[in-house]
């Protein structure tokens, strides 16, 4: 599983639509629609706040491998 599917299954077992994880990051709904659409990937900055919001390690997040 590539980045943006970790982040669009995260965000949706969480129950957030992209706006709401949008709002939780102070970024706009495009971004999140770009990152999962894997027309873009986030920052260093977001991917870490991101991690922290869903609760799970970087690596977690990150990790392509086996997902």
């Amino acid at each position: 599983m590539n980045l943006s599917e970790k982040i669009m299954m995260i965000r949706k077992k969480e129950g957030w639509s992209q706006e709401e994880l949008a709002n939780h990051l102070q970024i706009s709904r495009q971004a999140v629609s770009k990152w999962e659409t894997n027309q873009s990937e986030p920052s260093m900055k977001n991917l870490i706040e991101l991690a922290e919001l869903f609760q799970i390690s970087l690596s977690e997040l990150t990790d392509t491998k086996d997902s």
